[in-house]
Parts: structure tokens; C-alpha cells; sequence
């Protein structure tokens, strides 16, 4: 802001400038005059010093004329008027009048701008950008000796759990000057003080992850499911926790924390479409990708119905998903996901282990035909089934 003032002042005083200097200026045929009248008064004296000398015998007669003549002629020169004057008049305003004028226009310059920035340009950027100075201006160097000031304020004083917050807004000082081990260091202090609070947990879950290089394991694991016993909605609990199974490949406990996250929040918000891309993403990664085709040989009737299944491996051998499709598509890729699950609670994306199956049904009795094969991992799983006829 102090730029804009600047540049502006130094433009109003040129306008100024350019206004009130020609003003005070002397006109030129004034000048004229006054000095055509000062020679007339020289050439006077003089022609009355060479009479005084005649007089006195100094000079003869003479010599007078000559003198006298030599002067008349300077007078006709010195007073004969110059084309480019001859047409201008005498001035008519005096020092006094030209002086209150430009004293009048000095005046209203400033005024006129000032009406005119009001009217026209934008009074608040000024005061934005002078509140954005002013939160720069503050030197790192100034916000350290305050944050030093309230650590050593905190520790000298016994525990208090009224200071919570402080040791909080301490450990967040400390966040913002890229110090998390000492703002996990706080915070198990305004923890301590107050470890009813979850979303004070959660936060401390978060820069204990900060200090760790992202990791949410160990203390931060045990932050998170305190803040989560707590506040079973609390937001950014429920994302560090879908964070932390993400990341340990539990895709289906990550995509139920989501859930939960999403149905505490607006569904248009920034966070809720964050999450459901992240539901989307663990979807796709804990899929299995199954290729299917009939076994050489082997026909299908175009209006049979295919059938894709994954199951639990073991004695248990629990439908988790199902999808249909006509015989006609084969061979064709198809995607087993959570979408298709027959349980919402018990998903696919639970299991690192299933077994998928692919049967053909048509309408007439027949020959059955199907395939199985079983699946492993955690991730862009993926399976390759040919259908035949059981062997006999």
C-alpha cells in the first residue's frame, strides 16, 4: 500500500506542477514594459547629468548636442515596440491574483483525486493489502520468540486442565513452524490435561503421523481409535482411520470408514467427493478382474445366462458377490467388486483369499457347464476362467 501512495502523490504533484507554474510565471509583454520603462528613466538621468556638465562648464556646447542627440536615438530604440509584442496587452491580473489561483488549484487537485478514487477505483484492495502486509510483515524470527514465550509460560506453571487449549494452540504454533516433533510433544501434554476431548486426539493422531513420515501406526493408531471411542462421528478421526487401513491394504475397513465419514458430512462438500474418490480407488484396487471364455469345443446357447460368483475359501464357503451375464458375451473380461456384494457387511475387499466360480444356466435341461479357480492378494487381483463340462 505504501507503493500506491507513493506513485500516486509524486502524479498529483506533477499535475500540480503543470498547473500552477505557468501561472506564476511573469507574461512576457509585462516584462517588456517594465523594462522599456527603467531604460527611459536610465536615458532621463542621463541627458540631465550632460546639461548639469554644460552648465558647469565641463562640456562645450557641442559636445552637449552630440551627447544629447546620442541619447535621443538610444530612447527611440529602446522604446520602439517588437511586432510580437504590439499585439498583447498589458497584463491585468496581479502577483495577489495569480498567488490565490494557484492556491486554489493546490487545493482542489488533492480533493479532485481523492472524489474521484472513491467514486471510481477500489478503497478495500487498500485494506486487504495492508492486512496481508501486515500478516507477512511479522518475521519468523518475531513468531519464534512468541511461540518460546508461551512454551516457557506453559511449563512453569502447574498442570492446569484449563491450559489445554494453550498446550493445543502451542502444538499448533509449532505445526506451522514445521516442528512436529515438538508439536507432538505438546500435545501430549494438552492431551494429558484433557483426554476427553476427540477431536483434540484426533489431532494429536495427525501430527504424531507428521513426525513419522505419514505413518499412522503405532501411538497414532491408538490416538485415533481413543478419539474414535470418544466421538464415533468425529470427521478426522474417521479419516485418519479409513487413511490408516488404506494404507495397511484393509480395503473394506477403509471404505467403511469412508461411509461413515461421508454420511456425517454435507455430500457436495469437498471432503465427501475427496472421500467417495477414495471408496472408488480402494474398490478398484481390491477388485478381481476375472477373463472368461468357453473351453474349445464347447458351445452355449446364445440365450443362456452366465453366472460369476466369489465365495470364501474354506469350510464356511460364503457367497460374497454375484454378477449375470448372457452367454452371448463370451469371452469377455468382467469385474467382481463391493458393488456387487450380496452382504453389505461382508464385502469382498474383506477377503485376501476367495474362490471364484463362473456356471452356465439355461432355461432347458442340459449339460452343466462351469469353471473355478481361486484368487490371492490384497490388490488388482485378477483370474482367468475357461468353462467346460465337468469331466466325467
Amino acid at each position: 500500500m505504501i507503493t500506491f501512495w507513493i506513485v500516486a502523490a509524486a502524479m498529483l504533484i506533477a499535475a500540480i506542477l503543470c498547473a500552477v507554474v505557468p501561472l506564476m510565471q511573469r507574461e512576457p509583454a509585462a516584462d517588456a514594459y517594465r523594462n522599456r520603462a527603467l531604460n527611459v528613466s536610465l536615458h532621463r538621468r542621463e541627458l540631465a547629468d550632460a546639461t548639469h556638465d554644460r552648465l558647469a562648464g565641463l562640456i562645450s556646447a557641442d559636445q552637449h548636442a552630440a551627447l544629447r542627440s546620442e541619447i535621443e536615438q538610444r530612447v527611440l530604440a529602446d522604446t520602439r515596440t517588437p511586432p510580437a509584442l504590439s499585439v498583447m496587452r498589458p497584463p491585468r491580473q496581479g502577483t495577489a491574483t495569480r498567488a490565490a489561483t494557484s492556491a486554489l488549484l493546490i487545493a482542489l487537485f488533492p480533493a479532485a483525486a481523492c472524489a474521484l478514487y472513491l467514486k471510481l477505483g477500489q478503497p478495500a484492495a487498500l485494506d486487504l493489502e495492508d492486512s496481508f502486509g501486515a500478516s507477512h510483515d511479522m518475521s519468523s524470527a518475531s513468531v519464534e520468540m512468541m511461540v518460546s514465550r508461551l512454551a516457557f509460560g506453559l511449563k512453569s506453571r502447574v498442570p492446569d486442565p484449563r491450559d489445554a487449549a494453550k498446550w493445543a494452540t502451542l502444538a499448533r504454533s509449532y505445526m506451522a513452524l514445521e516442528r512436529p516433533s515438538d508439536a507432538a510433544a505438546a500435545y501430549t501434554h494438552a492431551v494429558a490435561l484433557a483426554p476427553g476431548d476427540a477431536q483434540l486426539r484426533a489431532d494429536f493422531a495427525d501430527t504424531l503421523a507428521s513426525a513419522d513420515e505419514g505413518r499412522l501406526d503405532g501411538r497414532a493408531s491408538d490416538e485415533i481409535a481413543a478419539a474414535l471411542a470418544i466421538e464415533p462421528s468425529n470427521p478426522k478421526a474417521l479419516a485418519l482411520a479409513a487413511s490408516a487401513a488404506f494404507e495397511a491394504r484393509r480395503f473394506a475397513i477403509a471404505i467403511a470408514y469412508w461411509r461413515r465419514l461421508i454420511s456425517t458430512l454435507d455430500a457436495a462438500s469437498p471432503t465427501a467427493v475427496q472421500a467417495q474418490k477414495n471408496i472408488d480407488e480402494a474398490l478398484s484396487m481390491s477388485a478381481v478382474t476375472v477373463t472368461l471364455q468357453l473351453a474349445d469345443g464347447v458351445h452355449a446357447p446364445p440365450d443362456a445366462t452366465v453366472i460369476l460368483s466369489a465365495h470364501t475359501q474354506g469350510a464356511g464357503n460364503t457367497l460374497l458377490a454375484e454378477r449375470h451375464l448372457s452367454a452371448s458375451e463370451l469371452p469377455a473380461t468382467v469385474i467382481l467388486d463391493d458393488t456387487f456384494a450380496i452382504n453389505p457387511a461382508d464385502t469382498l475387499s474383506a477377503y485376501p483369499q476367495v474362490s471364484v466360480e463362473a456356471r452356465v444356466v439355461t432355461a432347458t435341461p442340459g449339460e452343466n457347464l462351469s469353471g473355478q479357480t481361486n484368487v490371492t492378494g490384497a490388490e488388482n487381483r485378477r483370474a482367468a476362467l475357461v468353462i467346460a463340462a465337468p469331466p466325467r
